[in-house]
């Protein structure tokens, strides 16, 4: 009678060894069958021969920024024209959104640690009044446009694997938050591997993995096929953005409008830099194709070069808002090519177990986490569009319990936000230099998501309600 146990253990140090990874084959050999069944599954999904390019890759000279060129956006309406133009768009997107063509799709993958958070960032109390969390703002925001538009949003989120259940029992809690469509699925893994290319082991029993990042989202897609089960009603583009963007519109008129308008298969929005160190990654032209360039990847002469006015030429910076069209992601995953996105770097610290079998904690970078990234998507795009948005209007992300992005900024961003829309609507105010009152405000995206639809409901008021400290507005 067959060994299973042996053949399974015989397939599993043939693999490792035939990919130069024989270091773990001592740590792998007494373990049980079953161990041996996972492990070998584990192995078999992995590419070793694009680990080994990524590895020479990581040797490879930088970027040469002569083959650079900036990136052309279409910019914020300034005159008569433009203005028209954006006017125009905005009733083109909400003729979109009334025929239910759009589903959002929210990247929340991350664990809340960096702001002393235990919990999915999903899950973070963020508005600056009532401390709804980041997926509750962001359901009122897709449950207000469900109202305004008479149609059904479809909302897509992507969690990291430790997170799926927590997040689905979460949501099966709050009802969905009245939402009629949610899914929530997860993303993929990839191994972690050392400066030489070779695997990691997080126990004696078991190698490193990691999130493959959020163009890993095609994968998971591809995986559960989400893309056919949408589709075949009537969905036509998908509005994405991460989850730790409290200012992020999921339904926005005006970049629907453009997208649309101009045929795209991928739009993107973008903000001018605030300096030229900041760390954002920065949408660039490359081979007649719209690309983002990392901060880390772009060349310092590039960072650093400005016009006549002292405006960066590479000034456009990636906010992680972008619109996809179902057609595009459908036929690139159709084609095969969900698992075609080239992965990045990411030099970090990682727990390991050495030779001797115990476990080392690294005081210095020791590892290579590998990402895909889903803006990747705009070079494979015939028709990329980028729209210029003001950052106080659309980015906020929520990265650090303090400083820069952070809590604090984030719920002032709001706050400002709400407060301009009050000024716009005759409302005195005492403000600060930056626009910002001596107290939190907040409006709840069921009485408007928008300036535009503010302005529209808060005229519309017979009595106006007080504006004061923790002013709260629904």
């Amino acid at each position: 009678m067959v060994n299973r146990g042996k053949v399974k253990w015989n397939a599993l140090r043939d693999l490792l060894i035939r990919n130069d990874q024989d270091h773990v084959v001592p740590f792998f050999e007494n373990l049980g069958e079953d161990r041996h069944s996972e492990l070998l599954a584990q192995l078999e999904s992995i590419d070793f021969s694009q680990l080994r390019r990524e590895v020479l890759r990581l040797r490879r000279p930088s970027c040469d920024g002569s083959r650079l060129r900036p990136a052309t956006c279409i910019p914020l309406p300034g005159t008569t024209t433009e203005k028209a133009r954006w006017k125009q768009a905005w009733v083109d997107g909400e003729t979109v959104l009334r025929r239910g063509e759009v589903a959002v799709i929210t990247v929340a993958g991350g664990q809340g640690t960096r702001l002393g958070f235990d919990r999915p960032k999903g899950f973070f109390p963020i508005t600056p009044v009532k401390g709804k969390s980041l997926f509750q703002l962001f359901a009122e925001k897709i449950r207000a446009g469900e109202c305004r538009y008479g149609c059904t949003v479809p909302w897509l989120i992507l969690t990291g694997p430790d997170h799926l259940e927590e997040t689905k029992a979460f949501f099966v809690e709050q009802k969905n938050f009245g939402l009629r469509e949610v899914y929530i699925f997860a993303q993929g893994q990839l191994p972690t591997i050392d400066m030489d290319g070779k695997l990691i082991l997080s126990a004696k029993d078991s190698v490193a993995m990691h999130p493959d990042g959020h163009g890993g989202l095609l994968c998971a897609l591809e995986k559960i096929g989400l893309l056919q089960t949408l589709r075949l009603p009537r969905i036509r583009h998908f509005s994405y953005f991460q989850v730790d963007n409290p200012l992020a519109s999921p339904l926005d008129p005006y970049f629907i409008g453009f997208h649309t308008g101009m045929e795209a298969q991928v739009s993107s929005r973008c903000v001018r830099k605030n300096f030229p160190g900041e760390k954002v990654g920065v949408f660039v032209e490359s081979e007649d194709r719209t690309r983002v360039m990392e901060y880390s990847d772009l060349p310092p002469e590039c960072a650093m070069a400005t016009d006549v006015s002292g405006r960066l030429h590479f000034g456009l910076a990636n906010v992680a808002i972008h619109l996809f069209e179902a057609n595009f992601l459908e036929h690139f995953c159709q084609a095969g090519r969900s698992n075609s996105l080239p992965l990045h770097i990411s030099l970090r610290k990682v727990p390991y177990i050495n030779a001797a079998a115990h476990l080392v904690r690294p005081v210095e970078i020791n590892a290579i986490k590998l990402e895909r990234f889903i803006f990747d998507l705009l070079p494979q795009a015939e028709c990329a569009v980028l729209l210029e948005g003001r950052r106080e209007e659309i980015f906020s992300p929520v990265k650090n319990s303090a400083g820069l992005d952070s809590v604090e900024t984030s719920k002032r961003d709001q706050t400002r936000q709400f407060a301009d829309w009050l000024a716009r609507g005759k409302v005195d105010l005492i403000r600060d230099a930056g626009g910002t009152p001596p107290f939190f405000l907040e409006i709840a995206p069921s009485f408007a998501v928008s300036c535009e639809e503010f302005l529209e409901k808060w005229m519309q008021l017979e009595k106006k309600p007080a504006v004061g400290a923790n002013f709260y507005l629904e």
